[in-house]
């Protein structure tokens, strides 16, 4: 009874919020679990679950996964807002249930953020759990890394019969095979992107995490990603199956590459540039292998997914481009500098930075991002800092080399100013935003510029 009840006042709360065009993402959810804290539980039991967690790459990981049901023809639902707290989840299920809790679809994909993992894993029994990767993120949050890694393997030891897929080339996360038995898979990249050198950037993980000792390195691919292994006590990156072997391109708008899957090489387009991606394209590959999709079908997902709403997000406007890249901490943020960097037209970039409680209150991480590339970069013609760090990250710029005077900073927060700047730019425009600048600003963009909101 307490399920029904949970179940009808969740609906009815998001359809009163969609009637005054609200997303309806976490506030339904927190009403039923008021009402039955266990109600993710009764609605989650007969669902196929795979998790997507870890520190950058989660949403984008989770389309490609929904591609690669879309294109057999299952039937799913996933927390597609982004709303990856317990609440978002929660409501998720509930709106694709019963008003008795019997889930209507086979297959849930689940972004969750990694703290929220924890209290998520003891009411779900997901299939397939993928583990992007573990930075430092949102220090007066998740803490340093070693904070955010535990919080994942408490996760972890709740779902003992859940297929891990971890990111070899992660130390930290390659690390949780060690310490539980689950059933293992990994993927990883063999070997250095062209034109990018990570041999001497931040390291998010520099000594091993089991005998604290340094790393010594074959090659890197970003931060503490790549060939590591520690010469005291032997722990050391795998060859993984489902590896990256060449990235044979990294255009503006894709990627290809030559990757081994399960010992089988084939040339596949990656839907999606950075280098990044090729990472989450890869996972988001070995996860849909777990859950038995031909691999035909999860190249074809590679393919053809849709960028992620802000994740290399692009709005047309004048025959030129608006593309939305969000930031939320230094490794991804110095990732999507080098991929704006290596453009091959002229391009203006607006920085918005915020130090709202879903950004990190502390801002301090963006003198960790690596903007060489943009100071050398030929085609970089205005750049321009929003948000209410504006200031401060207009002094990061500055002592990255970029001459103060090439330097406009937008103040208040005025979105709408900083758009009618980026149409009077008249060439390409990469817009990098943190995470509640991008969801202050992006629905003025897609209103403007068409597109859907973020909760469709």
């Amino acid at each position: 009874m307490l399920t029904f009840f949970a179940c009808v006042a969740c609906r009815l709360v998001s359809a009163v919020l969609k009637l005054f065009g609200k997303g309806a993402t976490s506030l339904p959810g927190m009403i039923a679990l008021k009402i039955y804290p266990s109600v993710l539980k009764k609605v989650s039991g007969d669902v196929k679950i795979v998790c997507v967690t870890g520190t950058n790459g989660k949403t984008t990981s989770c389309r490609i996964i929904e591609q690669g049901l879309i294109e057999t023809g299952k039937s799913y639902f996933m927390n597609r807002s982004g709303a990856n707290l317990i609440t978002g989840v929660t409501t998720s299920f509930i709106m694709n249930s019963s008003i008795f809790g019997k889930c209507k679809k086979e297959y849930a994909i689940l972004e969750c953020d990694e703290n929220a993992f924890k209290k998520i894993s003891k009411y779900i029994d997901a299939s397939v759990v993928l583990v992007t990767n573990v930075f430092r993120d949102q220090l007066d949050r998740y803490g340093e890394v070693t904070h955010t890694l535990s919080a994942i393997e408490e996760s972890v030891s709740n779902m003992p019969d859940s297929v891990l897929c971890l990111n070899a080339d992660c130390s930290l996360t390659y690390s949780i095979s060690k310490k539980h038995n689950n059933k293992v898979y990994t993927y990883g990249v063999n070997s250095p992107f062209p034109s990018v050198n990570a041999q001497n950037s931040v390291s998010d993980a520099k000594y091993c995490i089991f005998c604290k000792n340094e790393y010594e390195y074959s090659y890197k691919t970003y931060g503490h990603l790549g060939g590591f292994k520690c010469p005291h006590c032997g722990y050391e990156r795998k060859m993984p199956d489902v590896a990256i072997e060449q990235t044979v391109e990294l255009k503006e708008d894709y990627s290809t590459v030559l990757i081994n899957f399960f010992g089988e090489k084939d040339f596949v387009k990656i839907n999606v540039p950075g280098t990044y991606n090729v990472y989450n394209a890869a996972g988001a590959a070995l996860a849909l292998s777990c859950l038995g999709i031909d691999k035909k079908i999860i190249f074809d997902s590679l393919s053809n997914f849709n960028c992620a709403f802000g994740r290399m997000e692009k709005f047309q406007y004048n025959g030129n481009s608006i593309n939305m890249i969000l930031v939320k901490n230094p490794a991804g943020f110095s990732q999507t500098v080098n991929h704006i960097s290596a453009s091959e037209k002229e391009f203006s970039a607006f920085f918005c930075l915020n130090d709202n409680a879903a950004d990190g209150r502390d801002v301090s991480w963006i003198w960790d991002v690596e903007f060489d590339s943009l100071v050398q970069c030929s085609k970089l013609k205005n750049i321009y800092t929003c948000g209410k760090r504006a200031y401060d990250m207009a002094l990061r710029l500055k002592y990255a080399g970029i001459d103060a005077s090439r330097i406009k900073v937008i103040e208040n927060e005025d979105y709408d100013k900083m758009i009618d700047f980026a149409i009077s730019e008249n060439r390409e425009v990469y817009i990098v935003p943190t995470y509640t600048s991008m969801m202050g600003l992006r629905h003025k963009v897609a209103k403007k510029f068409g597109g859907k909101e973020f909760w469709e």
